[in-house]
């Protein structure tokens, strides 16, 4: 997967979308939003996740 890849992730046993914004060794930084303050106050839209728990969106 490359940048601008729409993926879809788990993130605190919740289903997000996002986009990849950069791709590291073996994860991804994935920009994505969401309407939950918390998630919102302890992430700021921006989350590294492994590439083995991230989906293209297809």
């Amino acid at each position: 997967m490359e940048i601008g890849t729409q993926v879809k992730f788990q993130l605190e046993g919740k289903p997000f979308t996002g986009t990849i914004a950069k791709v590291y060794t073996n994860s991804f930084l994935i920009e994505f939003e969401s309407t939950d303050a918390e998630i919102v106050d302890k992430y700021h839209d921006k989350v590294v996740i492994s590439q083995k728990q991230v989906q293209a969106v297809q």
